[in-house]
């Protein structure tokens, strides 16, 4: 009997260009891109990323790895930065660290390739959830994710009949990887069927994008010299029937000058807010920070 066939990582790519649309009725939106007998990527769950590349991006150039004048995901639409993103960093060649990887639910994968990057720390580019098959892998949703781009983690969560994709990952300015330059954020990303959409972030009577500070501080200089230091905390529940933004508030009065510092608690506070997905819409309520610091969300 001969030995099973191989197909090359190459090969994969490759025949990813022609496969990954998906016909109307189907699953996946890109099926299986590996064609003819079990792959050996399939077998051993590796692709190089130059690979994985081609799979979400097809008219990326090879070897060099850089992007058409107009990119495009694996399901044929265009990757277009945010109106509310910054102007874009000149564009470099694609390289491994431009590729993060997840778990996703049931044994699937989430990958996102950044292809955009932007100066204030953040990157755009196709997040796939993908599914290993005995012929290769399938995509069985992609849209554009936008958020920020250092020690990116990635989850997905099931939140009613959809699921919610979660980015969690520290935003530094171009230039300034410090950590007291890097800012922690989440960002959401909502999957409806087959594709990850962008979604406003609702909060109260404000919109803006769909990304919230892990951890914020505000301090306000007093005229007796003393410093009052706003502290927030937040952190994101999310389960199958709901998801809350739960944030802690601590409000101090310090007095810099003295060493150790000195400092007088005058609040401390907790807000639950309940987030739904409402007409391609993330909604929750206004938070308990803004009315505290005159701080919005504007991301």
């Amino acid at each position: 009997m001969p030995a099973p066939r191989r197909t090359s990582p190459l090969a994969l790519a490759a025949f990813a260009l022609t496969a990954c649309r998906a016909v109307p009725g189907e699953l996946p939106i890109c099926p299986a891109v590996v064609a003819g007998a079990r792959a050996l990527e399939a077998d051993t769950r590796v692709l190089p990323p130059a690979a994985w590349f081609q799979v979400l991006i097809p008219a990326i150039t090879r070897p060099a790895l850089t992007l058409p004048e107009q990119p495009r995901e694996c399901s044929g639409r265009p990757l277009t930065p945010d109106p509310r993103a910054p102007a874009p960093l000149p564009p470099r060649p694609l390289a491994e660290s431009d590729l993060t990887f997840g778990e996703g639910p049931e044994g699937q994968l989430l990958v996102w390739a950044r292809a955009v990057h932007f100066a204030d720390g953040t990157a755009l580019g196709p997040v796939a959830l993908v599914r290993w098959v005995d012929r290769g892998l399938e995509i069985r949703g992609i849209g554009p994710l936008w958020a920020p781009t250092r020690r990116v983690r990635l989850r997905l969560e099931a939140l009613g009949p959809d699921h919610l994709l979660v980015a969690d990952g520290e935003r530094c300015e171009f230039n300034h990887h410090s950590p007291a330059a890097c800012t922690r954020e989440i960002a959401l990303l909502p999957l409806h069927g087959r594709r990850f959409l962008p979604a406003d972030l609702v909060e109260g009577d404000t919109a803006g994008a769909a990304r919230l500070a892990v951890t914020d501080r505000r301090d306000t200089p007093l005229a007796d010299g003393w410093v009052r230091r706003a502290e927030l905390r937040r952190h994101l529940r999310v389960d199958a029937a709901s998801a809350v933004i739960s944030e802690s508030i601590v409000i101090r009065d310090c007095d810099p000058r003295a060493a150790p510092e000195v400092c007088q608690d005058q609040l401390h506070a907790r807000d639950d807010r309940p987030l739904r997905l409402d007409g391609g819409r993330l909604v929750t309520t206004a938070s308990a920070w803004t009315h505290l610091t005159g701080e919005p969300h504007v991301p």
